[in-house]
């Protein structure tokens, strides 16, 4: 415990572990190993090193993997003039700036602070020890960049980008009566590896109509089914980064916004329905349907209703549907019960052409490159992405007096993303590649009421499903290729159409259950210690207040951007002796595999330090990590493995 706390010491730990059993089962022959073990009978050595190459790590990594493909859109090659010009215009703003008040850009991040971060910040996980070690070893002077494009190709950038926007988004898996909403979730995840322009993303969610499984995006609306306003005001916090929601019943105390501007606005969507039409060719006659439930008990009359019903959760517009303002209305400016006139918050006012309704005329004005708000809202949040902190704060509430901390660097990522068509990819990829994300972190932070000129990057901490993801990086191979189950055998099994006979109807209180029980086994694989080993991307949305990612700030999807990277008592217990840790030191982890795999001791030190940390220890942190391993062989390399996972450094992207 001693030798322990000399090590906590120099190495910064919030805490450490006394001993990891799970290392000191099994490993490469040494030495003090083989004399750890003399006295042990044959037998049990042979019970124990079966027992440790058949845990769920050991067999999940033996096991081929998956053959899966995620089609990714590629970068493109040809832009990349275009990507070095552009960054040296960002940069040149920022040292504007940063002159004007006086103030020194903080140094060049150095390779392995570089490359950990990037990794974390594009795909949302650190990279192995093989992989810090071979971009550290390159002598190419282009690495950086090349290594951006690498990440920007691989399928972790759409899981990370995914998980960002699950949060905004508030994704959530399923409602109520049997609301099934996942189907939103998988083509947002698509839609983010196609890299499909954002503007045409949020047109197609406010514009979709039908069933959740048949056009996924209208799992927008129907995540706020039977709140239209609640979605409206959502919908411009998140998009407009403007925050309208006080004025939904007055005139808003802290800004601008007018209950009558609310409903003016209100009114463009003031037909969307969040239920089917009467007598839609795509849902079961509930009428007759009724008539069944004397033919099944109580239990399986109510299960078929909730079946049966589930096809009404859909999405479409009432073109003739008008909004009139609230009995209550307190204001001169309109009359309670007066129907709300169309207008808009922002910008000109949008005609509407023939064969266009409403909705889609609104739509086209959010999404509009001529929307002054759409376009700095979707960069300022990407800024803040890979900066830490907006150019304009709070990115979801920016207001003319807010907090805009370089207005020309501010103008043009706004020009940018235009010229870019919205293409996420690409925008990001010019940030990454700027000198200013490439400095050193400042770890003073951000103080709200004081601008931040991007002298570089704000230290962060990871998010949890940074973390979530980064320890399944230290546990099982390819992690990217355990996708999420299918889940087309439940919506074959619970859709029905209007001309669905009594047989097909009747089918329904065995089929879907059946199906769901599938899909829930098979979301349990692969599993240790009953956590599925899949990257939070791949999880059900949200996963339950007791899961790993809840405990380590995962939103709940209540609130817009809920989540946090606040730390907590759990947090550091799970650290401590949680089941996620444990995985790392099981026999046939990726970790544990290359430790035992190194020629000496010396270069086991070097590669636990390069896994967890992405940098070579100290002269002093080798030197007391040595110490231990040779003190407690496999036990020790344990005890250092298990040290710096609960270090700050671990922890935070810097």
């Amino acid at each position: 415990m001693l030798r322990l706390f000399a090590c906590w010491l120099i190495l910064s730990l919030s805490f450490c572990s006394a001993s990891s059993t799970a290392l000191a089962a099994d490993g490469p022959t040494s030495p003090q190993l083989n004399q750890r073990r003399i006295g042990q009978p044959e037998r049990l050595r042979t019970k124990v090193a079966k027992r440790n190459m058949n845990n769920p790590i050991a067999l999940t990594n033996r096991n081929a993997t998956p053959d899966v493909e995620v089609r990714i859109a590629a970068v493109n090659s040809s832009a990349v003039d275009e990507v070095v010009e552009s960054a040296a215009q960002v940069d040149a703003l920022i040292e504007m700036g940063l002159k004007s008040h006086g103030v020194q850009p903080n140094p060049v991040a150095s390779d392995e602070q570089f490359v950990r971060r990037v990794y974390l910040d594009i795909s949302g996980t650190i990279p192995t020890a093989q992989e810090t070690k071979t971009f550290l070893t390159s002598e190419d002077p282009n690495k950086r960049a090349q290594l951006i494009d690498d990440l920007l190709n691989k399928p972790g950038y759409a899981s990370h980008l995914f998980n960002y926007w699950a949060g905004v988004l508030r994704l959530n898996d399923r409602g109520r009566n049997l609301l099934y909403l996942r189907p939103f979730g998988d083509w947002l995840k698509q839609s983010f590896q196609e890299n499909t322009p954002f503007d045409k993303m949020v047109y197609e969610m406010l514009t979709a109509e039908g069933k959740s499984w048949e056009n996924p995006a209208v799992g927008y609306k129907l995540r706020d089914r039977g709140m239209p306003l609640d979605n409206l005001s959502n919908t411009v916090q998140i998009f407009l980064g403007t925050r309208i929601g006080c004025a939904q019943c007055h005139d808003s105390p802290f800004d601008q916004w007018t209950q009558k501007e609310f409903y003016e606005l209100a009114a463009f969507e003031s037909g969307v329905e969040t239920r089917s039409p009467r007598n839609a060719a795509n849902v079961p006659d509930l009428k007759f349907a009724r008539s069944l439930k004397d033919e099944v008990d109580a239990k399986d009359a109510q299960r078929l209703n909730q079946y049966l019903r589930a096809n009404s959760h859909q999405v479409y517009e009432k073109e003739r549907s008008s909004l009139k303002y609230p009995d209550d209305y307190a204001y001169s400016n309109a009359e309670p019960g007066e129907v709300a006139k169309l207008n808009v918050l922002f910008g000109d006012m949008p005609e509407i052409l023939p064969g266009q309704s409403r909705r889609q005329a609104y739509a086209q004005w959010m999404t509009s490159k001529d929307n002054p708000r759409f376009t700095l809202t979707i960069a300022n949040r990407m800024w803040k992405r890979a900066m830490g902190v907006g150019f304009v704060e709070p990115v979801d509430d920016v207001a003319e007096e807010g907090e805009h901390m370089n207005p020309e660097l501010e103008q043009y990522l706004v020009s940018e993303m235009k010229r870019l068509d919205f293409n996420l990819k690409e925008f990001m990829r010019i940030i990454y590649n700027t000198q200013a994300y490439q400095r050193q972190v400042s770890y003073t932070g951000y103080e709200p009421g004081k601008p931040y000129l991007f002298e570089g990057p704000v230290l962060r901490r990871m998010t949890a499903e940074q973390v979530w993801d980064s320890l399944l990086t230290l546990s099982i191979k390819s992690p990217d290729s355990y996708l999420r189950p299918d889940d087309s055998q439940f919506i074959e099994a619970i859709n029905l159409e209007r001309d669905a006979t009594k047989a097909e109807m009747m089918e329904l209180i065995e089929t879907v259950p059946e199906a769901m029980n599938a899909i829930r086994r098979e979301e349990r694989a692969p599993r240790y210690k009953n956590v599925t080993l899949r990257r939070a991307a791949e999880l059900p949305q949200p996963l339950p207040d007791n899961h790993f990612l809840r405990q380590f700030g995962q939103s709940d999807r209540e609130i817009i951007s809920s989540g946090s990277s606040e730390g907590t008592v759990p947090q550091l217990l799970t650290l401590f002796n949680g089941p996620v840790t444990h995985m790392m030191l099981e026999s046939g982890s990726v970790i544990r595999m290359e430790i035992e795999e190194a020629d000496s001791a010396e270069e086991r030190i070097d590669i636990i330090f390069l896994s967890i940390l992405g940098r070579m220890p100290t002269l002093e942190q080798k030197r007391l990590a040595l110490n231990e391993a040779r003190q407690s062989a496999l036990v020790g390399y344990g005890n250092v493995v298990w040290s710096l996972l609960n270090t700050r450094e671990f922890l935070f992207v810097q």
